[in-house]
């Protein structure tokens, strides 16, 4: 990420049906998803929620950060899966056996529910990522009536992790060049990323300090400075932020109303 991506609208081409949804409505969209998942325990509406998501995604566009962070979630989910099914507290039933070790039907059922939900987030945030630009966040929390200090921290915050990947690559691609650190199988893998770590992450970080620098030298931090003014139309922003917020209310009160209920 840099300044210039910071301050310049990234969007080029022809406008998208998503660039005329407001950055909140996203977020409001992913609260919603992720409150919908947790508050439900039926493996069907997790799977309706999942594929709402995922054709989401697919009508709008898959980036392959996106198509990573999915491949670490189903790793992670399988992970799940196998360590659940074999010592989950509340296992009873035997499901099926491998090899003379059994995976019970409880804990199988209670990582799938897990994993579904680890999804919804995953797929609805991915969403988010690949439909809102960084300058199109920043200019509509800076219009929204914050700071650019403010704006330019939660941006960073955002996008720091996907900064961290990218120098990752860099390095890793030119230890491949070099002969260094062969990465065929997934232990070379690891311990080529074990040992620049920690540089990676002041690297990152000195980035951030530097472009932040930049920025105040250009006069961005200065409270006369006139905010950026959005060259996208959101249509019904604040009908889909009042529908979604009470939403969002519904689906908490009922989850706390639910467990009151179940304390007596």
């Amino acid at each position: 990420m840099t300044d210039q991506s910071m301050l310049s609208d990234e969007s080029a081409g022809k406008s998208k049906w998503y660039n005329a949804v407001d950055p909140i409505t996203k977020l409001l969209f992913i609260l919603d998803m992720a409150l919908l998942s947790f508050a439900g325990t039926n493996l069907i509406m997790e799977a309706g929620l999942i594929t709402a998501a995922f054709l989401l995604l697919v009508f709008s566009k898959i980036s392959s950060t996106t198509v990573k962070a999915l491949g670490f979630s189903l790793f992670l989910i399988f992970t799940m899966l196998v360590i659940q099914g074999l010592f989950y507290s509340k296992n009873q039933t035997v499901l099926f056996s491998v090899l003379g070790i059994n995976f019970y039907k409880e804990g199988l059922m209670y990582a799938t529910t897990l994993g579904s939900r680890v999804l919804v987030i995953i797929l609805a945030s991915g969403f988010f990522m690949v439909t809102t630009t960084i300058s199109e966040n920043a200019k509509y929390l800076e219009q929204s009536g914050l700071s650019y200090k403010t704006v330019y921290v939660l941006m960073s915050v955002c996008y720091i992790l996907p900064e961290i990947m990218g120098n990752m690559r860099k390095i890793q691609q030119a230890q491949r060049v070099r002969g260094v650190n062969p990465q065929r199988t997934i232990l070379q893998k690891l311990k080529s990323v074990l040992p620049v770590l920690i540089p990676l992450v002041i690297k990152t970080l000195d980035q951030s300090m530097t472009r932040s620098i930049s920025l105040q030298l250009r006069g961005f931090d200065n409270p006369k400075r006139k905010a950026l003014k959005a060259d996208t139309h959101y249509r019904l922003a604040g009908m889909w932020h009042i529908g979604l917020t009470m939403i969002a209310v519904v689906l908490i009160g009922w989850k706390l109303w639910t467990k009151i209920n179940g304390l007596f």
